[in-house]
């Protein structure tokens, strides 16, 4: 189990997520009342994770979103969840990798005179990946779970820093109304739901773990109080770092972590930081890679995509085939941008933001949606409270937020590109081929 929480924390990579979605919504959000979002998309993923966990406690697969979806709504619906899943996570991956590649540059060249292309580290980073891919969800924990202990570590220092030099900074301001209401709220709320993306891996690795349906919701409940405190602690610990955080992090949100380390710190805490954030993007991109391979993996076993995915290592017991395809899935997507001379932060990024972002919601709505329409047929064990209420008011909240996505898309994705502007067609295609799919092989589905 606590595996299983760390592969979460690690696909979440919570120290990337302060250098990165949480200090833009300081930035460019809404300011400090980013804290109060915080709390509120906590509870919002509280209300989802009811009905995601008693659909997880119903059937336990290694392609969980999918499997839940057509538990309730049907092969088409599943098969569709299935496509999109495995879209935005092989995406994600090539990202993390990309994201490796690039800090694992500027950390060496910074501090250790070390200048080579960062794709050079991108390959290092793959070939760690599919090494802790094939040899399965055990040793990838391991890992994940050290490098996410050296993120809490280094923010925690941080918090006691700030805490201890200037503990009146820690005003209750960001928690209130007018707080939370004022700038970019939209903004806040779109870089806050994104900043917890990964959160079905508990789910997913129930089945390689041999895991009750009782430990993947303790996973995944502990998983999302640790991302809720850790979010909560590091955001809270910028805003009184600063005298105006949202003026600081405006003109490059991406320095606001490194400059309240380096000023409480010392100057040594920004190599260091350099590390950590290149450490982070790696267990990040083991995450995903075993995600997206798993997926692939529980596709291949159903019949939706070729069943030679569906194999697993002899000894090892692991999808090994699917691990490979999943290595060779991220160098197709990154080649490109290599040999284009194209820099990974302003190109790759953009695209997988906005993709992952939207895929998220279709899943998480999806997942609503199918807990719902299960406890009304009889088919999900659970009391109504968790299974239809709560179920109904995040399927609401995840709707208005998927809103907030496609009205501020420039914005989130920060890129004005007609072809950035233009990836969510992937994930309209990915849903129309998988609901076409699953329609085709609903009898080979009821093996996965």
């Amino acid at each position: 189990m606590p595996g299983m929480v760390f592969m979460v924390v690690a696909a979440t990579a919570p120290l990337t997520a302060m250098a990165s979605n949480l200090s833009l919504s300081l930035g460019l959000g809404a300011g400090e009342g980013t804290l109060g979002w915080i709390l509120l998309i906590g509870v919002l993923l509280v209300f989802f994770t009811a009905g995601y966990i008693a659909l997880a406690r119903t059937v336990v697969s290694a392609g969980a979103y999918h499997v839940f979806v057509r538990h309730g709504l049907g092969p088409s619906a599943g098969g569709a969840a299935a496509f999109v899943a495995t879209i935005a996570y092989n995406l994600a991956c090539a990202g993390m990798i990309a994201a490796t590649g690039y800090f694992t540059d500027q950390a060496l060249t910074t501090y250790a005179g070390i200048d080579l292309p960062w794709a050079v580290y991108s390959v290092v980073a793959l070939a760690v990946v599919w090494l802790l891919g094939f040899f399965g969800a055990g040793l990838a924990s391991k890992v994940a779970t050290v490098v996410s202990l050296l993120q809490f570590v280094l923010l925690a220092v941080l918090a006691i820093a700030v805490l201890g030099r200037d503990p009146g900074q820690f005003a209750t301001d960001g928690f209130t109304p007018g707080s939370v209401t004022s700038g970019g709220a939209a903004l806040t709320v779109v870089f806050v739901l994104l900043s917890f993306a990964g959160y079905e891996a508990a789910a997913t690795y129930g089945e390689e773990c041999n895991a009750p349906g009782k430990k993947i919701k303790y996973a995944t409940y502990l998983a999302l109080g640790l991302l809720v405190l850790v979010f909560l602690i590091s955001t809270w610990t910028l805003v009184a770092a600063y005298d105006d955080v949202q003026a600081a992090a405006a003109p490059d949100p991406g320095a606001v972590l490194g400059g309240a380390a380096e000023h409480y710190l010392g100057r040594y805490a920004g190599g260091l930081i350099s590390v950590t954030v290149a450490l982070s993007f790696l267990a990040a991109a083991v995450a995903f890679h075993n995600m997206a391979a798993r997926y692939g993996f529980a596709l291949g076993r159903a019949g939706l995509l070729p069943r030679v995915l569906g194999r697993t290592h002899r000894v090892r017991a692991t999808p090994h085939i699917a691990v490979g395809i999943q290595v060779a899935i991220d160098v197709l997507v990154l080649v490109p941008f290599v040999v284009g001379g194209a820099d990974p932060l302003t190109t790759v990024f953009p695209s997988i933001s906005g993709v992952t972002s939207l895929s998220l919601i279709f899943l998480m709505v999806s997942c609503a949606l199918s807990a719902v329409v299960s406890s009304v047929r009889g088919t999900l064990n659970g009391a109504g409270l968790g299974t239809r209420t709560l179920s109904l008011i995040a399927c609401a909240g995840l709707l208005a937020v998927g809103a907030l996505i496609v009205l501020n898309y420039g914005q989130v994705t920060g890129s004005s590109s007609p072809a950035v502007a233009a990836m969510p067609a992937l994930i309209v295609l990915g849903a129309v081929a998988g609901a076409l799919a699953g329609r085709r092989r609903s009898t080979g589905l009821q093996d996965a």
